[in-house]
């Protein structure tokens, strides 16, 4: 009698796709507008009156999502310690003085474990400038503070450039120190979107001409128009996101230190 056949294994079981992956997304960024992805920008502010020297004194994250229409605002500390491929570990704000916006945006993308679709540079003078040009912005002082010839007092009140800018880079009087500011600078920042938001195409484009020498990006005029159209929620709908860390003194040098489960948890939230 012939033997009995082997029995054929059993096949693999497939690997199940994660229950929370992300929509796959077009390279390009137009194409990309017309999908469900989230978008990631990033918003550099130097603290020098030029572009192209100094650090990044602010750095903010705008995760756009089309699906819960909403805006998510993350501030990084800029003292965020970092490993930065051929400089080791310094603060996360170092990467623009070896290498401007480019490198940024890479130590950015490396802490979050996300690529950022697009980029805005902004100098001291740019900031300034800009919030003149759309009249001032106005903001709520949590308390009363003074730094240089500039005094707040708690209570909504309109700010031109140079008010603003002493209003969102005051730290060492603020009992949460950076976080503190971050969230001054959040401020302002939502609200010269929301004044920008009332500024039609062509006003926003004669903006930008008269920002050349203070402000830098990868967007082009046609993306931002288009950006503005698909995303028409970014000023009604925010949330805001915040970087849990330790202030903590390394080699003689302030950090702020941020464990891993921690970045983690905000590459999750905002993938």
């Amino acid at each position: 009698p012939r033997p009995a056949p082997a029995p054929r294994p059993a096949p693999a079981p497939r690997a199940a796709a994660p229950a929370t992956a992300p929509p796959v997304a077009p390279r390009w960024f137009n194409d990309r507008l017309e999908t469900t992805a989230r978008l990631h920008l990033l918003l550099i502010g130097t603290d020098q009156e030029e572009l192209g020297s100094g650090r990044g004194d602010v750095l903010l994250v705008l995760t756009l999502d089309p699906v819960s229409r909403q805006l998510t605002l993350l501030s990084v500390p800029r003292d965020t310690r970092v490993n930065l491929p051929g400089h080791g570990m310094v603060k996360i704000n170092a990467a623009y003085a070896h290498g401007g916006a480019r490198l940024q945006t890479e130590a950015i993308e490396r802490f979050l474990g996300l690529p950022m679709d697009k980029y805005v540079e902004i100098s001291l003078g740019g900031f300034r400038r800009a919030i003149d040009e759309v009249g001032g912005v106005t903001v709520n002082p949590p308390f009363a503070f003074t730094l240089g010839s500039q005094s707040f007092s708690p209570g909504a009140v309109r700010l031109n450039g140079e008010q603003a800018l002493a209003y969102a880079r005051m730290r060492k009087q603020d009992p949460r120190g950076d976080l503190g500011r971050n969230a001054r600078q959040q401020e302002v920042v939502r609200n010269l979107m929301a004044e920008l938001g009332e500024r039609s195409t062509g006003e926003l484009q004669t903006l930008l001409e008269r920002l050349q020498g203070h402000l830098r990006t990868n967007f082009s005029p046609s993306e931002v128009v288009r950006l503005r159209t698909r995303h028409s929620y970014l000023t009604e709908r925010q949330r805001v996101e915040a970087v849990r860390g330790v202030n903590r003194k390394i080699g003689g040098v302030w950090y702020y230190v941020v464990p891993d489960a921690e970045r983690r948890r905000l590459h999750l939230q905002l993938r």
